[in-house]
């Protein structure tokens, strides 16, 4: 996927403005997505996402995201699998002393892989992508998090991919 680059090519621009007190992070989140396919049928894999980050500022984080999700038991298809990629710049309200609402916005590429009867056929599709979550601190390096993202709303096959993700964050 071409986002690939895209996305490492976001991060490494960042590095060198961001000041020498930033902590960083990584996550793990188990997500479910809903892909609607042209027609307005929906599939919901499961799968897993994980996380990248970077304190920026005291309300900011750059943050990339990479997840995996799998169907076979989808009837239509004997396997659909969807891989996903983005680079956000991710916003903090602190809510309390122990929990933070984020909004996030930045780019994704999402890649669709189906298996019709031995057959294999994909779309790649890349644009704006956003989100909405809640961060509820557990200890001083580890944070619960939940998040709703829209990765694409783009035309084509599969013109809607959005997720509800449950996970951790570790702050090292």
């Amino acid at each position: 996927m071409n986002l690939t680059k895209t996305t490492a090519a976001l991060l490494m621009l960042a590095l060198p403005v961001l000041p020498v007190h930033a902590g960083g992070y990584i996550g793990i989140d188990r997500s479910s997505v809903t892909v609607e396919d042209e027609s307005g049928d929906e599939m919901e894999p499961d799968g897993l996402r994980f996380r990248i980050g970077m304190r920026i500022s005291e309300f900011f984080d750059l943050e990339a995201q990479f997840g995996r999700v799998d169907d076979s038991s989808t009837t239509a298809f004997d396997d659909f699998e969807t891989t996903y990629m983005g680079a956000y710049l991710k916003g903090y309200l602190p809510m309390g002393r122990q929990s933070a609402l984020f909004a996030l916005a930045g780019v994704s590429g999402v890649e669709y892989t189906q298996d019709i009867a031995g057959q294999e056929f994909s779309d790649d599709q890349s644009g704006f992508s956003y989100g909405i979550g809640l961060e509820t601190k557990l200890t001083q390096s580890l944070d619960l998090s939940a998040d709703y993202m829209r990765y694409n709303t783009d035309e084509g096959l599969y013109p809607e991919a959005s997720a509800i993700n449950f996970g951790i964050k570790w702050y090292f």
